[in-house]
């Protein structure tokens, strides 16, 4: 379960690096009305959401129990809290959770709502992007049947 885990934060902390560094490096200009490329059109969000989809997927083919699929789905709901400044990798982070989705059906009904309100307390309705809906939604389904 720590090598997932460890998997996990070693992809995430590779990207945020990797954003950082491209705000680092931004211009004055890049990205305003589309006129040149800015850091949020770097291709590195595209190679984190393929790299985090085949770990969660080899995760998933791993035959994980509850508490493991608990505390994988719990780092991905919470990671982007701690980007929030970081406005290029925090809509990507709030994106991926949908990769999770499927890890869901694998927790059992008290792991699945302890995170059904740890998720709920996270991100008011309000504030909720679609995908964010469908992963309560689910996350609801499973606790409650």
């Amino acid at each position: 379960m720590e090598t997932w885990l460890a998997r996990l934060e070693a992809l995430y902390q590779s990207y945020i690096q990797a954003v950082q560094e491209l705000e680092k490096n931004r211009r004055i200009g890049d990205g305003l009305f589309g006129l040149r490329p800015g850091p949020a059109d770097d291709p590195c969000h595209d190679r984190f959401a393929a790299d985090l989809d085949a770990l969660l997927k080899d995760f998933a083919a791993s035959a994980p129990d509850s508490a493991a699929c608990a505390a994988v789905l719990r780092y991905l709901f919470s990671a982007p809290e701690a980007w929030r400044d970081l406005k290029s990798a925090y809509w990507m982070l709030i994106a991926v959770q949908g990769l999770g989705a499927g890890l869901i059906e694998s927790l059992n009904a008290a792991d699945a709502g302890e995170l059904e309100r740890f998720y709920a307390g996270r991100y008011p309705r309000r504030e909720r992007l679609p995908v964010q809906t469908q992963i309560l939604k689910k996350l609801q389904k499973q606790a409650h049947g």
